[in-house]
């Protein structure tokens, strides 16, 4: 085993203020005149990204408007001719699709049911407000006879919950089109891995960037038929009224139903609302007036006279009515209605053949993806915020099981309840140790349970500065007690490494040089005290890291967060991002091997705020297909940063000059040092874990000193000598070979 000694190149590093985004979206330019008045994105996409796929597929800008007129047409066919049956309601099986990266853009499933609560609010016309409209549309105002309802089977029948999440970075890039982000959802969701037929579900992608829009979808004028593109693209923070979105934010999406269902909008088949000529437009729609849009909420607008429009526009309005500001399909904040005309086109458009919208609600498809129908037991599941937690803190456990239970029955053994009959218990565990959880979840006469073993573990006694760690005494992380690891789902791992190190014989490392994916893998401490610190002290975290590119053009980084609550929450308190990390290309696999390959950082910026009795402590690198990081020798202590190992103790003062030789040794290990008088000097040897290996107390006289100790009989690793006379001390470390 190859054992590296180096001089390093020392790095400093305060608090930066950094993101999760690991994706900058640059490539959308924001239309000003689209974005809803007090909003700076562009509030919907759709008229755009229809013209774009059908300029694609070899169509101008006349067929386009000719094609949306042929849709239009047969459906309001359909309509005139009667074909379509009032009081039949159609229901449309509905999937979530959230793609996220473990920010707030991984909304709760409360927030996605929130949305389908105000989705079949609102096409039902059971929204409280919808008796309030002004007065010329009060009684146009529509139930469209139209409901959504969450699938509970995937394409493959796995039973789930209508919800499916999909870890990546790409949540941030939208200026693909929402390509790249619909095949990362067929390839990395967490229930089935490939197509969910858009002519057997609506599709909702909920993103952290669409492009800068609100949302976007596609009209059924498209040839889409049974693939995923023709789903709906939505930000994150629009869908429902709580969480990460707010009431003002809460009928975006019914506005894009309502362009998949073929709606336009209110002023026509554009995106520019505000422009003088729409009002020689129209959105084929008899009784939507005209409009040129509003992107407010001006509920006494008029901007078009409905009684001296153009030929080619029809209405079946006999004065100059003002503008339906509060049309779903217009930008206002206050939408709350469909028209009739409306209602009757979307039912139109379920009842013909393009893009498989006739198949979403016949009964064998709600028979095939589980929608509108009495869903039996299916699944019992439940899951924690952190199953790693702290002696005494109180672990949330919530229910994730499906569907219609009505009894719970848990079991924590080794925690208070030991057992309990709620839904959602609350559980406090004491003791140090991995705990097993056992859930029996009963609807009816049937019953699930479901038995995670080892699933719970409360982290030992907090550990107190000064920490050191070289991972010298363990083989596999798995089986220590310090750290722990949350990586993306098998892509890669932290492993300890026994062919280099910084000193000693082993590290970690992270193999990322093989890798095509992007990812973020996380090593977690446990817990340390450092409540009885004072707010005038200071602390310093240092690592040792090895890096390189794999191209130029990478940008990996590696970033150090705390938490103040036993890894709740975190912040962050440094990072190295791109060429701050390594700015040195290998194009092979990166393995160190020289003094000039490792670098050392000192973090200064974990602060008194930070000086609690469960302070805990991450490094994360996310990686896009780079190399392979090493890291090594992480010491937290107090005081100010060092080059050298702390175990803890104030800066010599009175014992100077030490060194100690051979380095590694074998059997002699030579401490040199000089003192200024003559005085008693404690000599203590202390392994990786901090225990006492050898003690040695010396008469020092007043100059140069030479101390001879037998270490053959310490095992072969990394220890620490501590020299120490009166109030000063000075630790160095060698290593037994």
């Amino acid at each position: 085993m190859k054992k590296i000694y180096l001089s390093f190149l020392l790095l400093t590093i305060s608090f930066f203020s950094i993101s999760q985004q690991a994706y900058v979206n640059s490539g959308n330019e924001i239309d000003k005149g689209n974005c809803r008045e007090g909003e700076s994105i562009e509030y919907c996409l759709t008229h755009k990204k229809m013209k774009e796929y059908h300029q694609k597929n070899g169509q101008h800008e006349k067929s386009i408007i000719e094609n949306d007129n042929v849709l239009l047409e047969e459906a309001l066919q359909k309509v005139k001719s009667g074909a379509i049956e009032k009081g039949i309601v159609y229901t449309i099986p509905v999937v979530f699709h959230i793609v996220h990266d473990g920010g707030a853009e991984d909304i709760s499933d409360e927030q996605i049911y929130d949305a389908m609560d105000i989705l079949n609010s609102d096409y039902r016309k059971l929204n409280d407000d919808a008796n309030f409209v002004v007065s010329d549309f009060l009684n146009i105002a529509s139930d469209s006879e139209i409901e959504f309802s969450l699938a509970t089977k995937a394409p493959d029948g796995t039973c789930f919950k209508g919800i499916t999440r999909t870890r990546d970075v790409i949540t941030f890039d939208g200026s693909q089109g929402g390509a790249s982000q619909v095949n990362a959802i067929v390839n990395g969701n967490d229930v089935y891995q490939g197509n969910w037929p858009g002519n057997m579900y609506l599709n909702i992608y909920v993103l952290a960037d669409v492009g800068g829009a609100a949302g976007y979808t596609y009209r059924p004028t498209g040839n889409f038929g049974a693939t995923m593109n023709a789903g709906i693209f939505i930000k994150n923070d629009y869908i429902g009224s709580f969480g990460t979105a707010s009431v003002v934010k809460s009928r975006a999406l019914t506005h894009e139903v309502g362009h998949w269902l073929g709606l336009p909008h209110t002023w026509g088949s554009d995106n520019n609302p505000g422009v003088s000529s729409s009002c020689s437009q129209d959105d084929g729609v008899d009784d939507t007036p005209l409009t040129i849009g509003v992107t407010s909420c001006s509920r006494s607008s008029n901007t078009c006279n409905d009684l001296s429009h153009s030929s080619n526009v029809s209405s079946s309005w006999n004065y100059d009515v003002v503008d339906n500001v509060e049309n779903y399909m217009d930008y206002s904040y206050c939408s709350k209605m469909f028209t009739q005309g409306q209602s009757d086109l979307m039912r139109a458009v379920l009842n013909t053949s393009t893009s498989g919208r006739n198949n979403l609600w016949r009964s064998s498809n709600l028979t095939a993806t589980g929608a509108g129908q009495s869903v039996s037991l299916c699944s019992a599941d439940f899951a924690v915020e952190n199953m790693d937690v702290c002696s005494g803190e109180q672990v949330q456990f919530t229910d994730m099981s499906y569907s219609n239970v009505t009894e719970w029955e848990w079991s924590f053994p080794g925690g208070t309840p030991s057992t309990s009959t709620l839904q959602n218990p609350v559980v406090v565990y004491s003791t140090a140790g991995t705990y097993n959880v056992t859930l029996k979840v009963t609807s009816g006469g049937s019953s699930l349970t479901e038995v995670k073993s080892n699933f719970l573990r409360v982290l030992p006694a907090a550990k107190t500065l000064p920490y050191f760690e070289g991972f010298e005494n363990h083989n596999n992380l798995s089986e220590y007690d310090d750290w722990s690891l949350n990586e993306d789902a098998g892509v890669r791992t932290f492993t300890i490494n026994g062919a280099t190190s910084y000193e000693g014989d082993k590290c970690l490392r992270l193999t990322n040089y093989f890798e095509t994916v992007s990812s973020v893998d996380e090593l977690i401490s446990s817990n340390f005290d450092l409540s009885s610190l004072s707010s005038e002290e200071t602390v310093t975290l240092s690592y040792r890291y090895s890096y390189r590119k794999k191209q130029t053009t990478d940008y990996e980084s590696l970033y150090v967060f705390a938490s103040t609550d036993c890894g709740s929450t975190w912040n962050s308190r440094a990072s190295l991002r791109g060429s701050q990390l390594s700015s040195e290309v290998s194009s092979n696999s990166w393995f160190p091997s020289s003094e000039s390959d490792w670098s050392t950082v000192h973090v200064t910026s974990i602060n008194s705020s930070y000086f609690v009795n469960n302070l805990r402590l991450k490094f994360q690198f996310s990686g896009d297909g780079g190399n392979n990081i090493f890291l090594d020798n992480i010491n937290f202590y107090k005081g100010g940063p060092s080059d050298k190992s702390v175990l803890g103790l104030d800066e010599l003062s009175s014992v100077k000059e030490l060194s100690l030789y051979p380095n590694p040794v074998s059997s002699e290990l030579n401490i040199k040092f000089t003192t200024e008088m003559n005085q008693d000097v404690n000599i203590n040897i202390y392994d990786i874990s901090g225990k006492s290996a050898q003690k040695q107390l010396i008469q020092a006289v007043e100059g140069s000193n030479l101390v001879q100790l037998n270490v053959q009989t310490l095992s072969k690793g990394l220890y620490f000598v501590n020299i120490s006379s009166g109030e000063s001390s000075e630790t160095l470390q060698f290593v037994v070979k």
